[in-house]
């Protein structure tokens, strides 16, 4: 039996609970083999182990220095990422077949 894919909508709301809650698991379990992340703070492009890691670290340091962050979805494909100093960021995603191939980190 085929396992069904998950929605676009899906996809982006897990996301969105992976940065609220800053667990890497609801984020990383979408990412393709292929998947590239590319930052305007990071100065190099990831694969997916590479941002995986990067992630449960960024997270790891959020956490410990008590830093929310609060998001909100625009759209199937990007969240608005507000940290409580008012810095804003947008993550932009593309997916294709159920799977995040491509992440995106700029501030606009």
């Amino acid at each position: 039996m085929q396992e069904l894919q998950p929605s676009p909508q899906q996809i982006i709301e897990d996301l969105a609970e992976g940065w609220r809650t800053m667990d890497a698991e609801f984020i990383t379990k979408y990412l393709a083999d292929e998947f590239r992340y590319d930052s305007q703070w990071v100065f190099e492009s990831l694969d997916r182990d590479g941002y995986a890691n990067y992630l449960r670290g960024k997270f790891g340091n959020l956490k410990s220095k008590r830093i929310s962050v609060l998001v909100d979805i625009v759209s199937e494909t990007c969240l608005k990422l507000t940290q409580r100093d008012g810095s804003v960021c947008f993550y932009r995603i593309k997916v294709k077949d159920g799977k995040v191939i491509k992440g995106d980190m700029c501030m606009f």
